[in-house]
C-alpha cells in the first residue's frame, strides 16, 4: 500500500467538506468526480485508514474513508499480496473495536468490509467465530457483530464483484454460511433470551436471523421446536417489533415450502398463524393500514407456499384463505393486490380438483361482491388529477383478471348472475349513483373471456337490459364496451346484432362515448363479419357520414371496422364494394393533393388520416387468390396510384406523412404479394426518387418487403434496387461521417434492407460491388449507441458469419439424393451459397480483420447499450469460428490498443483467449470476451475513475 503524506489528506478531507457544503452544485459535483477518481489511487487504501483513526476530521470524512475502504475491497483485493491482506483485516478489526459505537452508516460500511475480507482472503480460518471471540463477550458489542453477522450473508450471496473462481467460491460460502448456521442459531437465541426488554437488540436479532434465513444456510429441520420460531410470532405483538417480525414470519413460511420436507415445521406454523385471523379483524376494524399490509403480507405468503395443503385438506387450512379473503376486502387498494396472485395460483390448482373447487365457492362467491365493489369509482373523481384517473383505470383491469378467476371456479352463470343482480338493483332505485351501475358493467366486461360463446341464459338477459339503463355518459360508455367484449357471443347470437348496432351508433352522437362506440364498431364487425354482409349498405352510409367528423383513433378504429366486413364479401363482388369504400377517401385525398403548397399545411392531418384509412383497408382486405387469377383488390390499388405518386413528390419529405404513405405501398406488397408484381417497377422508381428526395427511412422499409417478396425469384431487380438505394444512402453517411447517432433510424432501416438482401439473393448480393461497401459502413456503423439501430447493423453481420460457418461447417453432410434439389424457395441462404463464395466474405475480413475486433472490444467497453452487448460477443464468437488463428491475432490487436493495460493484462487475455480457441471451446470464447469488458469497464471506465483522466 502507497504511503500517504499530509497534503493528500488535508486534500480529502477538503473535497468532502466540500461535497457537503460547497454553495455550488459544480462545486460539488467537482468534488465528487475528485473523491471517485482517488478512490481508484492506491493511495486510497491508507488514507481512509488514517481518516478513521482521526476524530479531529469529522463524521463526514470518516464516513467517506469507511465507504472508500468498502469500495477499495471489492474492486482492488486480488491486488493485495498475503501480507498486506492480514495487515488489511487486523487494521480493519481495530477500527471496528474504535466505531462499534459510532454513526450507524460508518458501522455498517466497515462491516460490510469486514464481510467482503472474510469473503476473499481464504486464508483467514473461520472469520465467523474469529468475530465472535472479539466481540461477542460483552452485550455493548453485541449490536456490532449483529450487523455482521447480519450482512455477512449479503455479501458473500451477492458475489458479483469477487475473483474467486466457482470451486473457491463453492467452497468458501460453504465455510462462511453452511458450517456456521447452526453455531449462529444457538447464538441468536441466547442473545434473545438475555435481552430483557430491549426492543433494539431484538430487532437485531431478529434482522440478522431474517439474514440468514434468506441466504439458504439454516436447515429447515433445524427450525423444529426452535425457540425464534416462536419468538417471531409473539414479536408482532410488538409495535415496535412488527415489521420485522413480519418479514422474519414471511420467510419462514417460505423457507418451508418444500411441504414434504418441512412438514414437522408446517405443523409449528399453522397453529401460530390461524389466530392472526382475530388481529386481522381488529385491524379491519381500527383501519389499520399498516397492519393490515403486514398480516395481509404473512397470509399471502402461507397461501402461495402451503397452496398444495390448502387444496387438498380444504377443512385444515381453509382459514389461510378466509385470512387472505379477509385482507382482500379491505379499502385500501394499495393492499388488495397484494392477494392477487394467489387468487389466480389457487384457481388454477382448483379447477383440475373438483371437490376443493365447490368446498371453496362461498369464498369466491363473496370475492365477486368485494371486487366489484373495489371497482367503484370514488364520489369526489372530478378532484382526482389525471394520473390518478388513468392509474385507477388501469388496476380495474388488473382487478378485472381476479373476476375472471372466480368465473373459472364459479361458472359463468353465477358471476354473470351477480353482476347482472347488482345493475337491476342499481337502475331501479329512485336516484341511483352512477358508480352502482358502471361497477358490475366492468365487471362483465372482465368476465367475458371466460364466459361461453353459447351461454344463453344470463347475457341475452343483460343485453336487453343495456338500452334502458339510466341515460348517463359514464354508464353508456361502459355499457358499449359490454357490447364491444362479447363480439364471440353476437356470433353465435345474431338475433341481437341489429340492436347492438343501433346502440353503438347512437353513441357517436355523445362525445364521451365516441371512443368506446368506434372500439366496439370494430369488434363487433371483426367477429361477426358474415352477419354484418347484409348491413353493408347501411354501414356504408354510415361510414361516410361519420368519417368527417372523427379524428385519430376513433376514425382509424371505424374505418377498420368496415374493413373487416368488407374483407368477407367473397370474391366476385369484392372489388365493387372494396371500391365504393375506398373510393371517398381516394377522393379526399385527391382534393388535397391538387391544393397549391400553401394550403396544403393545414391539410396535413387530413392526410394522414387519409392514408392512415387506405393503409387498413390494405391490409385487412387480403382475400385468398390463386396465382394465375386476377386479383379483385389490385385494380382499384393501380387507380389510386397516381394520387399516391403526388403525395409523395408534394409531401413525402414530411416526416409524419411518409409513414402512412410507404406503409400503404408495404401493405399492398405484403397482402397481394406475386399480384402485386405489375406495379413493382413504378414502386421501386418511387422509392429510390423518394429516399433521394427525402433521405426518411420510411421508404427503405418498404424496399426490405419488396427484397423480401421478390428478391429470391427476381434477383437483379430486387439487387438493382437496392444498389441504387445506396447511392443516396453514401451520400447520407458521408454527410453524417462519424455522427451516426444523429440518424440512428435511416441506419436501422438500411442494414435491415440489405440484412433481407442477403438472406433472399445471397450470392447476387456477395457477388455484387454493393458488398465491400456495406463491409465498411458496417465498421463505421459501431460506433453508434442506440440500442434499435445496432442490432440491425449486428443482424446483418450475424447473418453473413452464419451462413459462413454454416458452410465451413455444415451441421449434416449434404445429400446427393434427388430430395436435396429441392426447390430454391424452400431452401436455406446458406445452401443457395458455395465455397467459393467465402473467399469473398473472407477477404474482407482479412483486410478489415484488426478494425472489425478492435470496433467490437471498443464498442462493448465504451458505447455498446447493455441489451445489445450478448449479440456483440456472439458475433464475436462467430468471428472465431470463422477465422480462428487470425482473430487470435485480431484480438490481440484490440486489446493492445486500450488504454491503462499492463503488457502483462494483455498477454493473459491473449492467452486465455488462444487457449480456448485452440480448444475449439467457442462458449468459453464469448465468455472471456464478457469478462475482460467486464473487468476492463469497471476498473477503467465507471464513473469512478475519472478522476485518473
Amino acid at each position: 500500500m502507497a504511503t500517504v503524506d499530509a497534503d493528500t489528506i488535508t486534500q480529502a478531507v477538503a473535497a468532502v467538506h466540500a461535497l457537503y457544503h460547497a454553495p455550488g452544485n459544480s462545486a460539488k459535483k467537482e468534488a465528487s468526480q475528485w473523491l471517485e477518481g482517488f478512490q481508484a489511487k492506491p493511495e486510497a487504501w491508507q488514507t481512509a485508514a488514517i481518516l478513521l483513526t482521526n476524530d479531529t476530521v469529522g463524521t463526514e470524512a470518516q464516513v467517506f474513508g469507511a465507504q472508500t475502504l468498502r469500495r477499495k475491497i471489492v474492486d482492488d483485493f486480488q491486488d493485495l499480496d498475503a501480507a498486506h491482506r492480514a495487515s488489511l483485516r487486523d487494521s480493519l478489526l481495530n477500527l471496528s473495536m474504535k466505531h462499534r459505537a459510532s454513526s450507524k452508516v460508518i458501522r455498517t460500511q466497515l462491516c460490510l468490509s469486514l464481510a467482503g475480507v472474510a469473503l476473499r482472503m481464504l486464508e483467514w480460518d473461520n472469520p465467523v467465530a474469529h468475530m465472535t471471540n472479539v466481540f461477542g463477550g460483552s452485550t455493548d458489542d453485541a449490536a456490532y457483530l449483529l450487523e455482521f453477522l447480519t450482512v455477512l450473508p449479503e455479501e458473500v450471496n451477492d458475489n458479483r464483484n469477487s475473483t474467486l473462481t466457482d470451486d473457491e467460491y463453492r467452497i468458501r460460502s460453504g465455510e462462511l454460511l453452511t458450517q456456521n448456521a447452526p453455531e449462529m442459531i444457538k447464538l441468536l437465541i441466547l442473545y434473545m433470551e438475555n435481552s430483557g426488554g430491549d426492543t433494539r437488540l431484538q430487532e437485531s436479532v431478529f434482522t440478522c436471523f431474517l439474514s440468514w434465513l434468506r441466504s439458504g444456510d439454516i436447515a429447515t429441520s433445524s427450525l423444529s421446536n426452535n425457540p425464534l420460531l416462536a419468538l417471531s410470532f409473539k414479536a408482532l405483538q410488538m409495535p415496535e417489533l412488527f415489521d420485522i417480525a413480519v418479514e422474519v414470519v414471511c420467510e419462514l413460511i417460505y423457507q418451508t415450502k418444500d411441504i414434504s420436507e418441512s412438514m414437522p415445521v408446517i405443523q409449528e406454523i399453522y397453529p401460530n398463524l390461524i389466530p392472526l385471523r382475530q388481529e386481522i379483524a381488529k385491524s379491519l376494524e381500527d383501519e389499520n393500514d399498516d397492519n393490515i399490509r403486514g398480516y395481509c403480507k404473512i397470509f399471502v405468503e402461507a397461501g402461495e407456499c402451503y397452496l398444495s395443503l390448502v387444496v387438498k385438506h380444504t377443512d385444515h387450512f381453509r382459514g389461510i384463505v378466509e385470512g387472505i379473503a379477509e385482507c382482500t376486502s379491505f379499502h385500501d387498494l394499495d393492499v388488495v393486490p397484494m392477494t392477487f396472485r394467489f387468487w389466480y395460483q389457487l384457481a388454477d390448482e382448483l379447477r383440475k380438483n373438483e371437490v376443493a373447487r365447490l368446498k371453496y365457492q362461498d369464498v369466491y362467491m363473496k370475492l365477486v361482491d368485494v371486487m366489484i365493489k373495489h371497482l367503484h369509482y370514488p364520489d369526489d373523481l372530478d378532484t382526482w388529477s389525471a394520473k390518478e384517473r388513468d392509474d385507477f383505470k388501469d388496476f380495474r383491469h388488473v382487478m378485472g383478471d381476479v373476476l375472471k378467476d372466480c368465473c373459472l371456479i364459479l361458472g359463468s352463470r353465477v358471476t354473470l348472475g351477480k353482476a347482472y343482480m347488482l345493475i337491476t338493483q342499481a337502475a331501479s332505485s329512485p336516484n341511483p349513483k352512477w358508480q352502482e351501475v358502471e361497477a358490475p358493467l366492468m365487471a362483465l366486461r372482465s368476465m367475458g373471456s371466460q364466459v361461453e360463446p353459447e351461454e344463453n341464459e344470463v347475457l341475452p338477459e343483460i343485453m336487453k337490459l343495456l338500452s334502458q339503463l339510466p341515460d348517463h355518459p359514464k354508464i353508456k360508455y361502459a355499457a358499449t364496451l359490454v357490447i364491444a367484449r362479447y363480439g364471440s357471443w353476437t356470433d353465435r347470437h345474431p338475433e341481437f346484432i341489429e340492436y347492438q348496432l343501433s346502440f353503438i351508433s347512437s353513441g357517436f352522437e355523445n362525445e364521451d362515448v365516441v371512443a368506446a362506440s368506434a372500439l366496439a364498431l370494430k369488434l363487433l364487425c371483426k367477429e361477426c363479419s358474415t352477419h354484418l354482409l347484409n348491413y353493408l349498405n347501411q354501414l356504408h352510409t354510415f361510414f361516410v357520414g361519420v368519417t368527417n367528423k372523427l379524428s385519430d383513433t376513433d376514425l382509424l378504429e371505424v374505418t377498420e371496422a368496415v374493413a373487416h366486413v368488407v374483407a368477407a364479401v367473397p370474391n366476385e363482388n369484392l372489388a365493387n364494394v372494396f371500391k365504393m369504400f375506398c373510393l371517398p377517401i381516394a377522393q379526399q385525398l385527391a382534393e388535397l393533393a391538387s391544393k397549391n403548397q400553401a394550403e396544403l399545411g393545414d391539410d396535413i392531418p387530413r392526410i394522414i388520416d387519409n392514408l392512415s384509412q387506405l393503409k387498413i383497408f390494405f391490409e385487412t382486405v387480403n382475400p385468398q387468390v390463386a396465382p394465375t387469377e386476377a386479383h379483385p383488390c389490385v385494380p382499384i390499388v393501380q387507380e389510386l396510384w397516381p394520387i399516391l405518386d403526388t403525395l409523395a413528390d408534394r409531401v413525402g419529405g414530411i416526416d409524419e406523412v411518409a409513414r402512412p404513405l410507404a406503409g400503404c405501398w408495404r401493405s399492398t406488397i405484403i397482402s397481394y404479394r406475386t399480384h402485386y408484381a405489375p406495379l413493382l417497377p413504378t414502386t421501386m422508381a418511387r422509392l429510390i426518387k423518394s429516399f433521394e428526395q427525402t433521405g426518411l427511412g420510411q421508404y427503405l422499409w418498404v424496399a426490405s418487403r419488396i427484397v423480401r417478396e421478390f428478391g429470391e425469384s427476381s434477383p437483379a431487380p430486387s439487387l438493382q434496387l437496392v444498389e441504387s438505394l445506396s447511392v443516396s444512402m453514401w451520400q447520407i453517411l458521408q454527410k453524417y461521417s462519424g455522427q451516426f447517432n444523429e440518424i440512428p433510424d435511416v441506419v436501422e432501416d438500411y442494414f435491415n434492407l440489405v440484412s433481407d438482401t442477403m438472406l433472399a439473393c445471397p450470392r447476387e448480393f456477395l457477388h455484387s460491388s454493393l458488398f465491400p461497401t456495406v463491409f465498411s459502413a458496417m465498421l463505421a456503423s459501431f460506433s453508434l449507441n442506440e440500442q434499435y439501430s445496432l442490432a440491425s447493423v449486428f443482424r446483418f453481420c450475424r447473418i453473413i458469419l452464419d451462413h459462413m460457418n454454416d458452410l465451413q461447417m455444415p451441421p449434416h453432410p449434404p445429400s446427393r439424393s434427388p430430395s436435396s434439389t429441392a426447390s430454391s424457395s424452400s431452401a436455406s441462404p446458406s445452401s443457395r451459397l458455395s465455397f467459393n463464395d467465402v473467399t469473398i466474405v473472407k477477404a474482407q475480413f482479412s483486410e478489415h480483420g484488426a478494425v472489425f475486433m478492435t470496433q467490437l472490444i471498443y464498442g462493448l467497453i465504451y458505447n455498446f447499450p447493455f441489451e445489445v452487448q450478448g449479440e456483440a460477443t456472439g458475433i464475436v464468437k462467430a468471428t472465431t469460428l470463422f477465422c480462428p488463428q487470425e482473430s487470435v491475432l485480431w484480438y490481440g490487436k484490440a486489446v493492445s490498443a486500450l488504454e491503462n493495460i499492463s503488457p502483462s493484462d494483455v498477454q493473459k487475455a491473449v492467452d486465455n483467449f488462444s487457449s480456448a480457441v485452440s480448444t475449439a471451446d467457442w462458449s468459453k470464447v464469448k465468455s472471456l470476451v464478457q469478462d475482460f469488458t467486464t473487468v476492463y469497464k469497471r476498473k477503467n471506465v465507471l464513473p469512478r475513475s475519472r478522476g485518473k483522466k
